[in-house]
């Protein structure tokens, strides 16, 4: 995106490969455990926002070893029994919010049936909570959350699994969505889908951009001239910063949203999420995989990256890539595996 199509149009998404639909399928992954119940106010939350169509999916574990109790016949016919359950009782509590909702479940290692199905369905949003069954723990990710991250060409959302974001389905959990953005349009893909979650739970919209002093540094011999001319580059900077997403929150304030701007300088992007989200009360976070200095040879830039692995509050990350693009990225980095079983489903699978 060139300057001035940034000042012609501020909300212009061109070379961004996201496009949001009414219609998206987001599958949310259950383990039957009171943790992984977290994110189900927020899978019926981004379900009403984009008006797609939830998959709740169970995958009952087993070691892959075919002498081990796990595949024995019966006790797997037992799981199953316990699994459809369980998860019937859960789709009728959502149905009842008028959320269009189905169930799926499978069997084997839970990283390697969700990538599994995500690779043979049209997932647009994956829901997951950092952890599960197996209880929380030091790492901020649990094992299976980190595999399916690291490997899904979807977008996400990450849900700590905490009580504090525990919320009844029907209630609102959102009440402030912090958007960092760059000056590329890649940082302006999660936008619009924290635009419609914004109005959806009548949550405020803050747009933050920091301005990092990493190409500015003075050197011991440099003129006192030069250091004058160094200081002008951050003024304008800073200016041109504060007048372009001024106009963004302009427009959107248009669609009746309450919309606040932060544009300072800050060591880093990441440093200044950190200190929003402490500062501001932000309960959720949105954005791009990618933004300015963001390359196509990884599945997400470094700030990105950073967030996921230590997502403070509930995360959705927003893929720019394409699935073409994201599959060469992930076969460059030793992400994509062989096709695996796929068990059966209640959902129409030509959807």
């Amino acid at each position: 995106m060139t300057n001035s199509s940034l000042r012609d149009d501020p909300l212009n998404l061109s070379g961004a490969q996201f496009t949001l639909t009414d219609r998206s399928r987001i599958l949310v992954c259950l383990d039957r455990s009171e943790l992984s119940e977290t994110v189900l106010s927020y899978a019926v939350m981004l379900g009403r926002a984009t008006g797609g169509s939830l998959t709740l999916m169970n995958v009952v574990e087993s070691s892959g070893d075919l002498t081990s109790e796990s595949h024995d016949a019966l006790v797997w016919e037992l799981k199953r029994h316990e699994a459809e359950e369980y998860m019937e009782k859960l789709r009728e509590r959502i149905k009842r919010l008028d959320v269009s909702v189905d169930i799926h479940i499978d069997e084997g290692r839970a990283a390697e049936q969700v990538l599994g199905f995500v690779r043979q369905h049209p997932v647009d949003f994956l829901i997951l909570a950092s952890h599960g069954s197996h209880g929380l723990a030091e790492w901020s990710l649990s094992s299976t959350a980190t595999k399916v991250i690291s490997r899904t060409p979807s977008s996400f959302l990450i849900v700590p699994a905490t009580p504090v974001y525990q919320h009844a389905e029907s209630q609102s959990c959102i009440r402030r969505i912090l958007v960092p953005l760059d000056e590329s349009s890649r940082s302006l893909v999660a936008l619009p889908l924290a635009v419609r979650i914004a109005k959806q739970q009548r949550a405020e919209l803050i747009l933050a951009h920091a301005i990092e002093p990493a190409g500015f540094h003075y050197f011991n011999d440099m003129p006192h001239t030069d250091r004058e001319v160094v200081d002008s580059a951050k003024s304008i900077l800073e200016s041109a910063a504060q007048n372009y997403f001024r106009q963004v929150a302009e427009r959107l304030k248009t669609e009746g949203i309450e919309v606040s701007v932060l544009v300072t300088p800050s060591p880093s992007a990441i440093e200044l999420i950190y200190e929003i989200v402490a500062s501001k009360s932000v309960d959720f976070v949105a954005m791009s995989a990618h933004g300015s200095s963001g390359s196509e040879q990884f599945p997400f830039a470094r700030t990105s990256a950073h967030m996921i692995s230590h997502a403070p509050v509930p995360l959705l990350v927003v893929q720019d890539l394409d699935r073409e693009q994201m599959s060469r990225c992930l076969r460059k980095r030793r992400y994509d595996s062989a096709p695996l079983k796929h068990g059966t489903s209640t959902i129409d699978d030509a959807y």
